[in-house]
């Protein structure tokens, strides 16, 4: 009879270290993301968003914006840290990581909303990647970082129809050449 309590108490106290373990797994937010609470904070004041999406979700989302994930790998932090290495002058480094981290603030709040109302979708944060990529080979970063923080800019304040958002809005194909 004591063996059977004792495995019963070893079963049930494993179990509640397991959970408690996994629950602190669950709080842990990414060193490299920026800061939980600022993104808590945005939740927080959207009460649309609140009522079709929880907390956790919406800061899954977060993470996921900036890390990547299985359908997109390439994450903001990457695409960031991309921009900054093809750029050799400490000073431009500086400014266009500022301008990414500004910007990926502001496109990263709306884009994990579940809310149908949001502004920001994932085929615009696939388009504005692909063209920051392009932006690499053009040596036109910075003039591009800036024409997307001014389209986030006009979507956020419904100055501009998320539809306007294309991959020709950036880098227009050209219609002379058969292989685009």
């Amino acid at each position: 009879m004591k063996i059977k309590q004792l495995q019963v108490f070893l079963i049930v106290s494993l179990s509640l270290f397991l959970m408690s373990a996994c629950t602190h797994l669950k709080d842990q937010w990414p060193e490299q993301v920026p800061s939980r609470s600022h993104f808590t904070n945005s939740f927080d004041q959207d009460e649309l968003n609140k009522t079709v999406q929880t907390k956790e979700e919406y800061l899954l989302w977060i993470q996921r914006f900036y890390l990547g994930w299985e359908i997109y790998k390439r994450g903001w932090l990457k695409m960031t840290n991309e921009l900054l290495a093809e750029v050799d002058d400490p000073k431009q480094q500086k400014i266009i990581e500022r301008k990414m981290s500004d910007l990926g603030l502001k496109i990263s709040r709306e884009w994990a909303k579940k809310s149908k109302k949001r502004r920001i979708y994932t085929r615009h944060v696939a388009i504005w990647g692909n063209a920051l990529l392009e932006s690499l080979d053009k040596g036109e970063s910075m003039q591009l970082i800036n024409q997307v923080n001014d389209d986030v800019d006009a979507l956020l304040e419904h100055r501009l129809d998320p539809k306007m958002i294309t991959e020709n809005r950036y880098y227009p194909q050209d219609d002379n050449n058969p292989f685009l």
